[in-house]
């Protein structure tokens, strides 16, 4: 999603809450995403997330052999 940025009035200082931060680390903490790296310039915060391994689930068949 990707919203419009005002940009602020010139001579204003503009930089990233950190509530902002923590809230957007929380969720994706919460789905379970890896956080590769952060980076904050200003007001404008960048998380790179790490690829998420998809692995086979294993069968639980109670240890019972086919036949």
């Amino acid at each position: 999603m990707t919203m419009a940025v005002e940009s602020p009035a010139p001579g204003r200082r503009v930089r990233a809450s950190e509530r902002a931060l923590r809230i957007a680390l929380k969720v994706i903490q919460d789905s379970g995403l890896p956080v590769d790296k952060v980076c904050i310039s200003g007001g404008q915060i960048e998380i790179h997330c790490g690829d998420v391994d998809v692995s086979k689930p294993k069968k639980k068949d109670g240890g019972l052999k086919q036949w």
